[in-house]
């Protein structure tokens, strides 16, 4: 089978030729039909994720080592599966989303199907070969949701995309106020619109695009854009709406993660979602006398995304916008998606599909 990988960190992704995969015990084999692309992609791309300052983590620290192919936002469909998957010959062409957060198996946080809390990961299209190969290999079942009703350009986005902003959500222990969101891209735009679908908070999106921001409110029902480049925005923020009760930080960058503090009001919430480097200084006194709580959100529990599929496949939740590219023009994807130039989630098909 064709492998778009990784053969070099920050060097251009190659075309290769790899094995077929051959699933035994509890293993399926999914044919890969589309492939979101993800900031982390970017990340793992580069070889290196941002700790803020000039320090870095380099991916083979975090168990992602060349040659690799990446994507984690995966559809398909079942190809194989070896005897223990509770599959037979009736399921073969069924469409799926995989859940790609798969952890060691053994560790408390796995046991309870909180994968994503592992701390010894086996995530597709990271620690495991992922979406950008024609097929992939799923450990169990129990990490594939059927995808029936949904369509190929943005199934597979719901498993880190969706599944992000649905956990990060989670994350707000109340509602009783504004909730802002920082960053309007794919992801934020994935928790407005899935925020607005479930429920009715007042919700203020920034960003530095003016484009992305109309979009926000003519399409998805923001009740307030507004750009985050705006001199003295948080203090007329602040002196407007009293204070925000939730803060999602989509970017992650030190900006943002200062603007998003500087909004919450007392006993407010701020969740990190974005990797861009920032570093949290706060003082003690802050963190007690206003009551705030800082919370990190990655990806989200098997649970969370059973629960998230269930709600596109029921038509609950507008689907953002997404731009459709043969998987051979992976490079330029990369190369767009880091300048900013993509709306939406940019999604690469399989010419087997």
């Amino acid at each position: 089978m064709r492998a778009y990988q990784v053969v070099e960190f920050n060097a251009p992704i190659v075309c290769t030729e790899v094995p077929n995969p051959v699933p035994s015990g509890t293993e399926v084999v999914v044919d890969v039909v589309t492939c979101g692309l993800c900031h982390s992609d970017l990340h793992f791309h580069e070889g290196h994720v941002n700790l803020g300052g000039d320090a870095k983590l380099p991916a083979g620290m975090l168990g992602i080592n060349t040659p690799t192919s990446l994507g984690h936002e995966i559809y398909g469909r079942i190809a194989a599966f070896g005897p223990d998957s509770g599959y037979s010959q009736a399921d073969i062409g069924r469409p799926v989303v995989v859940y790609p957060w798969i952890g060691c198996g053994q560790c408390s946080a796995c046991l309870s199907d909180r994968d994503n809390e592992c701390p010894t990961p086996h995530s597709i299209g990271m620690q495991r070969p992922g979406g950008h190969a024609e097929k992939v290999v799923v450990r169990d079942s129990k990490y594939l949701a059927p995808a029936d009703g949904l369509t190929d350009d943005y199934a597979g986005i719901l498993a880190c995309g969706g599944l992000t902003a649905y956990a990060a959500l989670a994350k707000l222990p109340r509602r009783d106020g504004w909730i802002g969101i920082i960053g309007a891209g794919g992801v934020g735009t994935m928790a407005l619109s899935i925020e607005k679908a479930l429920s009715d908070s007042k919700i203020a999106i920034l960003d530095i695009s003016d484009a992305k921001l109309r979009a926000a409110v003519d399409n998805f029902g923001a009740d307030m854009a507004l750009n985050s480049l705006e001199e003295g925005l948080s203090e007329r923020l602040v002196q407007e709406t009293g204070g925000f009760i939730g803060i999602i930080d989509f970017v992650g960058a030190q900006q943002t993660l200062e603007l998003g503090l500087s909004l919450l009001r007392n006993g407010g919430t701020y969740v990190g979602v974005g990797l861009f480097g920032a570093m949290i200084q706060l003082p003690v006194a802050v963190l007690a006398s206003k009551q705030l709580s800082l919370k990190g959100s990655y990806c989200g529990s098997l649970a969370e995304f059973r629960e998230l599929v269930e709600h596109a496949r029921n038509g609950r939740i507008k689907p953002i916008p997404t731009t459709v590219v043969p998987i051979d023009t992976i490079n330029q994807g990369f190369e767009e998606l880091r300048a900013g130039k993509i709306d939406g989630r940019l999604i690469h098909r399989h010419a087997h599909a």
